[in-house]
């Protein structure tokens, strides 16, 4: 799974926008999950396959003796939860995308979810071995309106 952050500059959407890219092996192709755009979406498809060529480059030079190859698998844009068109959450959905997708179940996500996904990201990544910080709490409580 990989996740893609591409620079958008239509009329509707600018700025950088987060999906994901999955390598299917079982189904042998390519998937894109996107909280903005569904199957069709032109600018998808565009960069979702310039994206899986570099992919593709990168397995045929590091991974040319393994069993399974990829260079004929084609791009299957997956229908996923779609978030409000001027929102920012696309990074919430593609984390989400990345931790639930299991390429047969889509992820259930809805607008009202993404208060909670937020917390329990930024709980998840506060609390883990890899911060050093380790007085976060304690800075998070000095810093925020109601906080000690």
């Amino acid at each position: 799974m990989f996740p893609v952050i591409e620079e958008m500059g239509g009329k509707e959407v600018s700025g950088h926008h987060w999906y994901v890219l999955c390598i299917n092996n079982t189904a042998q192709r390519f998937e894109a999950l996107d909280s903005l755009r569904s199957k069709g979406n032109i600018g998808l498809i565009y960069h979702a396959n310039a994206v899986m060529r570099r992919i593709k480059e990168a397995w045929k030079l590091y991974y040319h003796k393994s069993r399974v190859q990829i260079e004929n698998y084609e791009l299957e844009i997956i229908d996923a939860p779609k978030q409000a068109v001027r929102s920012v959450h696309c990074g919430f959905y593609m984390l989400e995308y990345l931790d639930k997708w299991d390429g047969v179940n889509v992820p259930r996500i809805r607008k009202e979810d993404i208060q909670k996904i937020k917390k329990i990201t930024a709980n998840k990544w506060l609390t883990a071995p890899f911060n050093k910080n380790k007085k976060w709490k304690q800075q998070l409580d000095n810093n925020c309106p109601g906080g000690k």
